[in-house]
């Protein structure tokens, strides 16, 4: 793809969601170089996009040296930090005017503090955290970017953000993107805590949980949880929805720091991080759990077993679920 300014990206890291995300950079014909902190997953997804402009970049910091956009997507800003400033640091070797895009669901404070950092190296920071609408919605482009940063830098990785997306919103100068993104975990958070309530409730009158999403599905109550994550992947104990619970429980803590820092005091954000990271320390919940297993918690604590359904799938739009009438 020819786009001014841009002739060299760089791809670090290919998990859940940096994986999908990179593809829709190079189907768009960005050249593009990738890493990720496992090099079996480099292997497979060059095998995957053989044919397409996308190679391995050289081992070690300067293997970026020719990039002009970088995207980071990786668990959280300390590893964005490391990845660029640490021992073994990618910044001081990447050339003057490269902008880096930080993916990733980090800090915005420490964002902040990252893009001051960069700027006697040449390089300048744009925040831009994904969210989506529907589950495995990035996989076909179809990702809201929530961006943060300098117009003009926003301006020039503007056509990579373009390729991974459906959505975009500049939410203002660089930390606001990452704001953004704990809003969004935050009413996702609290949204399921509620919803695992009803579930929770409703068994003690024999109402199924499937039923209850089937009816929010079309009424005020719909949200994430009940069209899609909680419903298709929580009740059929699939748990397969993509999104870490360690990394909600991350987001969530994020969430009060923001809101302490602006001199709010919001019970509900703290009672939502203290529940979230009870559902994390449950028995048979490991930490690379996905946050739909956060059922389990309200499970136990009722002392009872939801019905596992057969066949439920996501329910995309109000006119997919059909009148018993």
């Amino acid at each position: 793809m020819s786009t001014p300014g841009v002739k060299l990206v760089g791809y670090i890291g290919l998990g859940l969601a940096g994986g999908p995300l990179a593809e829709c950079v190079i189907k768009k014909g960005f050249t593009t170089l990738i890493r990720d902190a496992d090099p079996e997953r480099v292997q497979a997804f060059l095998k995957a996009n053989q044919g397409l402009p996308v190679s391995e970049a050289p081992a070690g910091p300067q293997g970026f040296k020719d990039v002009d956009i970088l995207i980071t997507m990786v668990p959280n800003g300390h590893v964005v930090r490391e990845i660029l400033l640490g021992k073994d640091g990618i910044a001081p070797h990447m050339k003057t005017g490269c902008v880096i895009v930080d993916t990733s669901s980090s800090n915005p404070f420490g964002t902040v503090q990252l893009g001051k950092d960069l700027e006697p190296y040449g390089l300048r920071l744009v925040d831009s955290p994904v969210t989506q609408v529907r589950m495995h919605g990035i996989n076909d482009g179809e990702a809201t970017f929530m961006i943060g940063g300098d117009g003009k830098d926003i301006e020039k990785v503007l056509p990579v953000l373009e390729a991974m997306s459906r959505w975009r919103f500049v939410v203002g100068d660089l930390g606001k993107g990452h704001i953004m993104k704990t809003f969004n975990n935050y009413m996702t958070a609290a949204a399921i805590a509620a919803l695992n309530d009803c579930f929770i409730v409703g068994h003690k009158f024999g109402i199924d949980p499937v039923q209850i999403t089937d009816v929010m599905n079309v009424g005020t109550g719909r949200n994430y949880g009940t069209a899609h994550s909680i419903r298709a992947e929580g009740l059929t104990r699939s748990y397969a929805s993509g999104y870490g619970l360690a990394l909600l429980v991350k987001d969530l803590n994020i969430n009060l720091d923001v809101a302490s820092k602006a001199g709010i005091d919001t019970t509900l954000a703290s009672l939502m991080h203290t529940t979230f990271m009870d559902a994390l320390k449950e028995p048979d919940v490991e930490p690379s759990a996905d946050y739909t297993e956060c059922l389990k918690l309200w499970e136990r604590r009722a002392g009872l077993k939801l019905k596992t359904p057969v066949g439920i799938k996501e329910c995309e739009e109000p006119r997919d679920f059909p009148s018993p009438f």
